[in-house]
């Protein structure tokens, strides 16, 4: 563990400890029921939803760390914190190694969501080429920690010998190419979505949900300018803000990209709300013998068509299969006319049976009806 000289930790470093506990718990929440969800929908979990289950705890990881450091000195200036200096700079090297794959683990579990939901070859390729982009840039962030400085435990000892690189210009580098790749990644289905066939209040509401992400965007782009007034010659009292910024920013991430993940959990949920108020909408009719009751006596009566199973056609690739059914009213009267008409004309039974008579061709209720059932499922 540690040791440390301890302080009081200041109002203002409390105050963001715990918004960021509660964005951490609620994140955990939120994850949870996306994975609720997938297993619901009976898909099972996939590659980007592994990689934000590999996220979640080092978005926690990132929060701890804040936590740690408030007892330490946040917010009193350098002379007074100078004996946990060292401590601080050690635990900073793990709190941007650990901001830095979270971050690029995030970016990578949405791009490949893309694959998983996307077919369009462009849009493909698009997103492939930013999956290596994103992945360079991951590559990057991760070096510059260990090569910022000469040796590398000069990064966070302040009696060995050495050169240290301009870090305050590394990081705002970082967090500029961290805008870029989030802007490209939330506007690359766009194009796609806005060409499909569907009303434009539909294209608006799948835009929003891409686009949610601009929320993160927006912390991120805050999180900079709070990094361009940090003084690494006096960190502790000029790190408040930009160590709540940059806890805050990944917890968001895996945050903003599982919430549309929860849409077919919401609409069981809404499904089932529905299917009870109908239940207890006819249960109540049935009561006070309104109409009610007649309604559900058609649908029983609707239910006592006879099904006869005519093909199953099961796609070779086992995707997508195809049932049709000839249904026919069950008529005790009609059926005893037909085995009569049956009798007569043996050389047209089938015909026969498909014919309406004369005495019940203004009958409604009589003739064909093929129902046709779709069922598509992915592997």
């Amino acid at each position: 563990m540690f040791e440390y000289v301890e302080f009081p930790p200041q109002p203002i470093v409390k105050a963001h400890l715990v918004i960021n506990s509660v964005l951490a718990l609620l994140t955990v929440a939120v994850v949870v029921l996306r994975l609720v969800a997938r297993f619901l929908s009976g898909a099972g979990l996939w590659w980007d939803d592994y990689l934000i289950l590999f996220a979640l705890p080092q978005g926690l990881g990132m929060v701890i760390i804040q936590g740690m450091w408030a007892p330490m000195g946040v917010g009193y200036n350098m002379p007074e914190t100078l004996p946990n200096l060292e401590t601080i700079l050690k635990m900073l090297v793990a709190y941007e190694l650990i901001f830095s794959t979270t971050i690029s683990t995030i970016k990578i579990s949405v791009l490949i969501f893309y694959l998983r939901v996307f077919v369009n070859r462009s849009l493909r390729i698009a997103t492939k080429a930013t999956l290596v982009f994103v992945m360079l840039w991951s590559v990057g962030n991760t070096l510059q920690v260990f090569l910022i400085c000469r040796p590398f435990a000069k990064t966070y000892s302040l009696t060995v010998e050495g050169v240290c690189g301009d870090q305050i210009a590394s990081f705002i580098a970082i967090g500029a190419f961290n805008i870029i790749t989030d802007l490209i990644i939330l506007t690359l289905p766009l194009p796609t979505v806005w060409s499909l066939k569907m009303s434009t209040p539909a294209k608006l509401g799948l835009t929003g949900v891409f686009l949610v992400g601009l929320i993160v965007s927006v912390i991120a782009i805050i999180r900079i300018v709070t990094l361009t007034q940090l003084d690494l010659m006096n960190l502790t009292g000029t790190m408040i803000w930009a160590d709540f910024w940059s806890a805050t920013e990944p917890n968001l991430g895996i945050l903003c990209v599982s919430l549309p993940m929860l849409g077919s959990l919401w609409s069981r949920c809404v499904a089932t709300r529905r299917g009870e108020s109908k239940l207890a909408y006819h249960s109540e009719n049935a009561t006070n013998g309104s109409t009610g009751f007649s309604k559900l006596k058609n649908q029983s009566q609707i239910d006592d068509c006879q099904e006869i199973p005519l093909e199953n056609l099961y796609a070779a690739n086992q995707e997508v299969h195809f049932q049709s059914a000839v249904t026919t009213r069950a008529n005790p009267e009609l059926d005893s006319d037909r085995a009569a008409d049956t009798d007569r004309d043996k050389d047209t039974g089938s015909e026969v049976s498909l014919t309406d008579r004369a005495h019940h061709r203004h009958d409604p209720g009589n003739g064909i009806r093929v129902q046709t059932k779709w069922t598509i499922s992915r592997d």
